[in-house]
């Protein structure tokens, strides 16, 4: 009896030694990591900003002028980050001073004015939970007057509600900067958990993927720099860095998420150039990407489904993407280990693509209010690119799985053209990454049809 429980305690602790048992360890930790940042980023999350009520109400007719207007929202909302204007039938736009109201953290205040007979158009704009400008507009008469609603334009009041360029409403810098630093953090996060996990030799990877980690990160760090300093132009009333409204925007819930983001990307930077500490910068990325899923549309619209889905959905992109750039990068003079380490990643591959569709038909069912949102509305538009662009990236992994590496597995000699095909795959998923940063600042169906009384239709009642 005795010598049967010593060849099983032996059998045991070989077991704890084991590749499977160090995989699932490190599987474990990043999980309980990432649920544990994810509930830290929730705690300051809401909910789209939307008009509850106002004073004087929507298409009232008042017999004399009121002294002040109201409005009330459903979220806290921050008096420096809003604009209210009174645009008169006859096309003079007042500008407002805005104030909190010292009774309700919802609502916002201003003093008005007599106002002549004839109509007005109440046009507001404040900043929503998830860090994009939200406007709209409150028509009412005063005095006895049939005058026709005024209209109103950004132009009008002066002030565009988007910084820069724009492309299917949503501002070009900003998007762009948010695909691109992200592409890279994820970038980073993948390389570095291709690096660290156990290997088919115990000797550990050097120059190409370990340089390249490196050289992501600088990127990762700088892009979303540019980033937070893009976001704050496009979400402060004045579009201006230097301003009051840009330290109420940082205080705000989504503006600590965005420097949480912005400085645990920077400390990856630091674990990887400074610290040369591997495994401590893939914790820092994971934490940095699970943040990330609290930012964005999935802080506003049923976030306690979209933002533990966001936050899976840029993990596995990420261990997808760094999987391919992990095999693009490899030394080509390693030819056995190439092939082992080539199986052993594409495993990984083809369990993050199966995450990436899952996390993507979740948060797609919550932003959009029917499948038919996909094609009629720009946020179903770019939806249905990136879906074409992951199509393009299963097809390559297939293609990649079950023709080369089993040749491969025989042959090494084609390890070249392997590469190659590789590389283009990246490219694929650079150009879908991309269309993420996109939609990020494209209004989804969901929100449109939420906010159609404060956001859509009020500038043509």
């Amino acid at each position: 009896m005795p010598l049967a429980v010593d060849v099983k305690r032996t059998n045991m602790r070989r077991l704890a030694r084991s590749p499977f048992m160090a995989r699932a360890r490190s599987v474990a930790f990043v999980f309980f990591g990432s649920l544990v940042m994810l509930l830290a980023a929730r705690s300051v999350a809401h909910a789209h900003a939307s008009l509850v009520s106002s004073e004087p109400a929507a298409k009232a007719h008042l017999s004399v002028s009121p002294a002040r207007v109201r409005l009330l929202f459903s979220e806290e909302i921050e008096p420096t980050l809003a604009q209210l204007s009174l645009v008169a039938d006859d096309g003079t736009v007042t500008r407002l001073v805005v104030a909190g109201d010292p009774h309700d953290v919802r609502a916002i205040v201003a003093a008005v004015e007599s106002l002549a007979p004839g109509s007005y158009r109440l046009v507001w704009r404040v900043v929503s939970a998830d860090g994009h400008p939200v406007e709209g507009s409150v028509i009412f008469w005063v005095g006895n007057s049939a005058a026709q609603a005024p209209p109103v334009s950004p132009a009008a009041l002066n002030t565009p509600s988007t910084w820069g360029p724009t492309v299917i409403g949503a501002p070009i810098v900003p998007a762009a900067l948010r695909g691109l630093g992200l592409g890279f953090l994820m970038a980073v996060a993948g390389l570095l958990f291709c690096l660290v996990r156990p290997r088919a030799t115990s000797e550990p990877v050097r120059g190409g993927p370990a340089r390249l980690a490196t050289q992501l990160s600088i990127a990762a760090a700088l892009l979303l720099a540019l980033h937070l300093g893009a976001w704050i132009m496009n979400a402060t009333p004045d579009h201006r860095l230097a301003s009051d409204s840009t330290s109420a925007l940082l205080a705000s819930s989504i503006g600590k998420i965005e420097m949480w983001r912005t400085g645990l990307t920077m400390l990856v930077l630091w674990a990887l150039a400074i610290a040369r500490r591997p495994r401590l910068a893939l914790v820092l990325a994971v934490a940095a990407l699970v943040v990330s899923g609290a930012s964005g549309h999935s802080a506003a619209i049923d976030p306690v489904w979209t933002e533990p889905a966001r936050a899976l959905h840029l993990l596995a992109g990420g261990a997808w993407l760094g999987a391919l750039l992990y095999l693009a990068s490899y030394d080509r003079d390693a030819t056995d280990t190439f092939v082992r380490d080539s199986l052993r990643v594409s495993t990984v591959a083809l369990v993050a693509a199966i995450v990436v569709i899952l996390s993507g038909v979740v948060q797609a069912l919550l932003f959009m209010s029917s499948p038919w949102d996909l094609f009629r509305s720009a946020y179903g538009a770019v939806l249905l690119a990136k879906i074409a662009g992951l199509v393009v990236l299963i097809a390559f992994g297939a293609y990649h799985r079950y023709r080369v590496l089993p040749r491969l597995a025989h042959d090494a000699v084609g390890s070249g053209s392997f590469t190659t095909t590789i590389r283009s795959e990246i490219a694929v998923m650079s150009i879908v990454v991309l269309l993420g940063g996109l939609l990020a600042y494209v209004s989804p169906p969901h929100h449109a049809l939420a906010h159609t009384s404060s956001h859509v239709h009020t500038f043509n009642q």
